[in-house]
């Protein structure tokens, strides 16, 4: 689906550039899982015995995924 583009003229003459998104907004499927605050997340490791880090810059594409879960 596209939006639609417009060219509006300005008071001063010009013409101004304006894309209409409602139609694309509509059927938008909105964000089901938002990202947690910071706080919650903190929250939730209270009490946890073990943590892992990752790199993500490095390590990002070398995690391994177990055969069938891809």
């Amino acid at each position: 689906m596209a939006s639609p583009v417009f060219f509006i003229k300005k008071k001063d003459g010009s013409l101004r550039l304006v894309q209409d998104y409602r139609a694309l907004n509509v059927i938008t499927v909105k964000n089901r899982y938002p990202l947690p605050l910071i706080s919650e997340l903190i929250n939730n490791l209270r009490g946890a015995q073990y943590f892992t880090k990752l790199d993500v810059q490095w390590g990002y594409n070398n995690v391994r995924i177990k055969e069938g879960d891809e």
